[in-house]
């Protein structure tokens, strides 16, 4: 366990790819459901633990399908099972890293002060940053391409992530206006 272990960290800073990890669907699915708790232990502080559960569900079925999609359209569906475990394992270690962060940015807006806010929302922005270079990196060494384009791919993943999270969970609340007369 400690080498896969080891095999994704080297996959977060860029010098492995998920074709160095085991082709298993048990890991696989060890992976995913750590994922989806994190996601679900992440979103429940703020929004429930039911909205949690239904947000760590979209999340890894979103992953999941995406992934699939990308490597559908090359037609190298063969790599599914080594690219989700990258990808979910990776998305593992990044939320461990960014519960905390979070964690640090509620509390300047607890009242902790804006100087908590300021350096937690820079944090989370170079986190956001290396999270998408990881996810070019898995792509790039899945899909055969430069790192490039699986920038490009990465970039657009994390888009639509975000846009089906927001337009599904954390979207704003609308209020009408009322005419003044």
């Amino acid at each position: 366990m400690d080498k896969i272990l080891l095999r994704f960290i080297d996959i977060c800073r860029l010098r492995a790819g998920p074709q160095d990890l085991p082709t298993s669907k048990v890991l696989m699915s060890m992976v995913l459901l750590a994922y989806g708790l994190l996601v679900v232990m992440l979103t429940a502080d703020d929004k429930g633990l039911d909205v949690g559960f239904q947000v760590a569900i979209v999340a890894t079925l979103t992953l999941a399908g995406l992934a699939y999609i990308v490597l559908w359209v090359r037609d190298f569906t063969e790599r599914y099972v080594q690219l989700l475990t990258a990808m979910a394992g990776c998305g593992v270690l990044l939320e461990l890293v960014r519960w905390p962060l979070v964690l640090v940015q509620q509390y300047g807006v607890d009242g902790g002060g804006s100087f908590f806010v300021v350096i937690a929302a820079i944090l989370l922005w170079g986190l956001l940053v290396w999270e998408v270079a990881i996810i070019a990196n898995i792509f790039k060494h899945g899909l055969d391409t430069s790192m490039w384009m699986g920038g490009i791919i990465s970039c657009f993943y994390v888009f639509l992530s975000f846009r089906v999270m927001r337009t599904l969970f954390f979207a704003p609340e609308v209020t009408t206006a009322v005419p003044v007369t």
